[in-house]
């Protein structure tokens, strides 16, 4: 049941904020510890139960959806959401899967595509490979519990994983299988992060409409059990309703 937002407000002190902001925390408080996917009632309902107008329950929705903590689906209505934490560190290994499955979720990684190429002077540099070196690409959707969340190219040196292709399940766990198959030790060994406007191509793959902001990550995973040679380098693009990360970066 949500309380009436005078209940709420009359607790506060100035400086005054608008009905709507008013309500939108009185509802973040009331969800908090509601389990991802509960229904709200409607806007009717909710401005009723609030003691606001239709549209001031209407614009507290936006805020909380702004706010990443709820989702309005087209024709069904308003759900709780959570963004789940993805913390980049030396102290956690670098499995997207594995931080999806510590927030609860359930993760599923499809893929669409494998291809021998040249890599590009980027790649290059960051695998610290030579000029002539060649690379698998490997393309990936991501999904949580069966909605798309996110996709990824990830590059591969040959020498260190032969037969990838062959060997990688397609909905296995890159790290497990660097660590379990191959036994590379895979760490960490440097990453970049942005926010930045999705470009036509990313928007597509996602399925967004316009281009909103998206989460641009590149890491790069290191063989410890090989000195340390980089072995996997992955472009990856997450939505930002989705996902919250975290750089935990210590020296």
């Amino acid at each position: 049941m949500i309380s009436s937002i005078n209940r709420v407000t009359s607790k506060k002190s100035a400086p005054r904020v608008p009905v709507y902001l008013a309500a939108a925390d009185t509802l973040a408080e009331q969800i908090a510890d509601q389990p991802v996917g509960t229904r709200l009632p409607s806007e009717d309902e909710l401005a009723g139960q609030l003691g606001v107008s239709r549209l001031t329950a209407r614009a507290a929705l936006a805020e909380l959806e702004r706010r990443y903590l709820v989702r309005r689906r087209q024709g069904s209505g308003t759900y709780v959401s959570r963004r789940v934490d993805y913390t980049i560190s030396r102290r956690h290994p670098p499995s997207w899967s594995q931080s999806v499955r510590d927030a609860g979720l359930t993760p599923d990684v499809r893929t669409t595509g494998w291809r021998l190429e040249t890599p590009s002077p980027e790649v290059r540099r960051r695998m610290r490979m030579g000029p002539r070196r060649q690379v698998i690409a490997l393309t990936r959707a991501r999904y949580i519990d069966n909605e798309l969340v996110g996709f990824a190219e990830s590059f591969f040196d040959t020498e260190l994983v032969p037969d990838l292709p062959q060997v990688l399940d397609p909905s296995a766990s890159l790290h497990d299988t660097l660590a379990d198959h191959y036994g590379l030790q895979p760490v960490r060994g440097w990453f970049g992060v942005a926010i930045d406007p999705a470009t036509p191509e990313v928007a597509e793959h996602l399925g967004l409409s316009g281009r909103p902001p998206v989460i641009s990550i590149r890491s790069r995973t290191d063989a410890a059990a090989r000195d340390h040679r980089p072995v996997e380098l992955t472009v990856s693009w997450l939505r930002v309703d989705v996902f919250r990360v975290e750089i935990d970066f210590d020296t």
